[in-house]
């Protein structure tokens, strides 16, 4: 899988994040054991949280566009280039810029989601 493939994961993971938490709250509140699925959003879930409190430390800016862009808080992910256009007013930047964040934040979930174990990106396809 080619680095392109592993962000258009992210970047649907990261869309879907709402409803992995509603999932696995539903799950929790019904005192079930966890399913491999449940398990695979949890540790999505994690990375991103992991990123939403990394940049809610160094780049709060960055933190409120992740949130916008992916539809974390609410509303519908912006990921398209209306979408993107639209962000560029309350951001006060241009859509280069917006796509550069963009970009470099789906970057910093693959490595958040290499290490919950979401990904395994250099996992042998064939075992020997």
């Amino acid at each position: 899988m080619c680095v392109k493939e592993w962000k258009r994961i992210a970047e649907w993971e990261a869309s879907h994040y709402r409803e992995r938490v509603a999932f696995l709250k539903g799950v929790e509140d019904a005192g079930g054991g966890f399913s491999p699925r449940a398990a695979q959003y949890r540790k999505w879930v994690r990375a991103v949280d992991c990123v939403l409190a990394y940049l809610a430390r160094n780049d709060t800016e960055k933190e409120r566009f992740f949130r916008a862009c992916f539809g974390i808080d609410g509303g519908r992910k912006q990921t398209d280039k209306k979408g993107m256009l639209a962000l560029t007013f309350p951001f006060h930047a241009g859509l280069s810029t917006l796509y550069q964040w963009q970009n470099e934040l789906l970057s910093l979930l693959l490595i958040a989601a290499a290490q919950t174990g979401a990904i395994v990106p250099f996992r042998s396809e064939t075992k020997k």
